[in-house]
């Protein structure tokens, strides 16, 4: 009897299946659904300037590998990847730039290590370093060490800098990298007007006072930077979900979005 009837109500069951996945879809991945719809935001008199410096950085495609942070996963990297991003912290100690991505938890491989491996592999891969504890203490002795790994690694318009202190940044662009300033977390779409407005002021003085080249955000924040600051490269990360719609239609969207310069998917 139940064979019966399922097959007598194959599509209503087919229907109800592929709907039940959707909204389980739009339910876990709430967020990627939010940014595939049109949002209308506020409209603010602010300084709508372009970067201040011309910098450039080789990007053959915009979809990069996030988090490269061991030998290990740099191994599967190939020679046709556009971009690999990696956590870094630099040493002034040392004089060295530490891949891990929480603080305090160094597994002893650093940036020289890795290049040492890229080297090896013969790649042509640029590279994303998330500066995360650059500050007023370490940025001379940082750009000055990272100038001369470029030269020697022969990585001349191949590195991305990005760091919340985009003031700190100035010298990085100076020295001819490209730069990233990596805004403070929020999410636009879970506040009000008000908040808004004081974000939109916030980062329009940080970038007015900076020469850095594109802005950074998680993907939620993508839509907001690009429509306040429509003149700077926007650089975002999201999740790599198979299996899910909402993260294949929000892929596809990323991919066509000309104001997307760089996009992370681990």
């Amino acid at each position: 009897m139940l064979l019966k009837w399922v097959f007598k109500n194959k599509y209503k069951l087919m229907v109800l299946i592929v709907g039940l996945y959707l909204f389980a879809d739009v339910a876990r991945h709430k967020g990627l659904t939010r940014v595939l719809l049109p949002k209308t935001f506020p409209a603010y008199n602010i300084d709508s300037s372009s970067p201040q410096n011309k910098n450039t950085l080789i990007n053959a495609n915009k979809e990069w590998i996030k988090a490269v942070n061991t030998k290990e996963l740099l191994d599967p990297v190939e020679r046709t990847t556009a971009g690999i991003e990696c956590d870094v912290y630099y040493n002034r100690e040392k004089n060295v730039f530490e891949i891990h991505h929480d603080p305090g938890k160094s597994a002893g491989f650093d940036l020289n290590e890795l290049l040492e491996e890229y080297k090896k592999k013969q790649l042509q891969t640029s590279i994303w370093l998330d500066l995360k504890n650059l500050e007023d203490s370490n940025y001379l002795p940082a750009v000055n060490a990272l100038a001369n790994m470029r030269s020697k690694y022969q990585l001349t318009n191949k590195v991305l800098v990005e760091s919340g202190r985009a003031d700190l940044l100035t010298i990085f662009s100076d020295s001819g990298f490209y730069t990233s300033y990596y805004t403070p977390l929020f999410n636009p779409y879970q506040i009000n007007d008000a908040e808004l407005k004081h974000w939109v002021d916030s980062l329009s003085m940080v970038l007015a006072r900076s020469k850095v080249n594109a802005v950074s955000g998680y993907y939620f924040q993508y839509p907001f930077l690009h429509h306040y600051f429509p003149n700077y490269p926007v650089l975002t990360w999201a999740a790599n979900d198979s299996f899910s719609l909402v993260n294949w239609l929000f892929k596809r969207k990323a991919a066509s979005a000309k104001e997307i310069f760089i996009v992370l998917y681990p």
